[in-house]
């Protein structure tokens, strides 16, 4: 089965006024979940690997996996590197076979952040992969309000145009790790952010409300990261079954979970309107890596 970079499954078009959704995949109970949910909405998806995964499970294994389930699937999706702050680690991740990647470098100075992500930008296209950076700083958890710190319309414009990148990551109110969605957006700046032309990401949306994200969309954002609330929905429905049957065996536990991810992932891509959108994805694709393919 093809797999796409995150500018196919959107077909980048700047009327369409629904986003894909980006969702953080740990294990085959995460995996699992998203894949059956996307087959189900007939909705294209971007599968997300990040430093939680690695520990895990290992970077090699859980892109082998993404990779297994991605060919035996009916679904359209990209496979992400999320948040590398080391080129190395991305240069590794577009040999593995990665077909979408993102440098970090919001905690770094203005021009530092240029000159990694300008490089990230040429590896990833040099792979035929996306590229997504990120200007402005979205809090990591635990942090606050207070830790915010918003991006800046003109050092967005001048960034993108210096690096080059196929979808830029805004700060605009949210927060990552949040477990309860209570966070709002600042649409005023990210209607001036849309009118930069590059498709807008936002990230830490599992802390933020679902009306704040129906307007965002039809504001201009692109592109929708969930993790968190995932990995949420998967505990609970875990500790539910737990509730009544205290001895359950692990396995059906997981499957429990799998259900939870599913059932959450499938209501995201309906509130991102991404339901039904596969036939909208520009159909190329690319073929799986070989070594896969070979079981090298």
């Amino acid at each position: 089965m093809p797999f796409y970079t995150m500018n196919e499954l959107l077909a980048l078009d700047p009327a369409k006024d629904w986003c894909v959704g980006h969702f953080n995949v740990h294990n085959y109970t995460t995996l699992g979940g998203v894949v059956k949910a996307a087959e189900e909405m007939k909705a294209p998806a971007i599968l997300a690997l990040g430093a939680q995964a690695y520990k895990h499970i290992g970077m090699e294994n859980i892109m082998a996996l993404c990779f297994s389930v991605m060919e035996q699937s009916s679904g359209r999706f990209a496979l992400h590197i999320d948040h590398a702050r080391d080129l190395g680690l991305i240069r590794k991740a577009l040999r593995l076979g990665a077909s979408s990647v993102m440098f970090d470098g919001s905690s770094l100075s203005f021009e530092e952040n240029i000159r990694m992500t300008k490089e990230m930008v040429q590896m990833a296209h040099d792979y035929g992969a996306s590229a997504e950076g990120e200007v402005g700083e979205v809090p990591m958890p635990g942090g606050s309000r207070a830790d915010i710190m918003y991006t800046d319309p003109d050092q967005a414009a001048e960034f993108a145009e210096r690096t080059g990148v196929d979808f830029l990551a805004v700060s605009l109110g949210s927060i990552h790790g949040m477990k309860t969605s209570s966070m709002d957006l600042d649409q005023d700046l990210l209607r001036r952010l849309s009118a930069i032309g590059v498709p807008l990401v936002l990230h830490g949306a599992s802390g933020v409300t679902e009306d704040a994200i129906r307007t965002a969309t039809r504001n201009g954002l692109r592109k929708i990261n969930i993790n968190t609330a995932l990995k949420g929905a998967a505990v609970k429905r875990i500790r539910e079954r737990l509730a009544v049957e205290p001895e359950c065996d692990l396995l059906a536990l997981l499957e429990d979970g799998r259900e939870g991810v599913r059932a959450l992932a499938a209501h995201y891509m309906e509130l991102f309107g991404s339901a039904g959108r596969v036939a909208d994805c520009t159909v190329s694709g690319n073929s799986l890596p070989e070594h896969l393919l070979q079981g090298e």
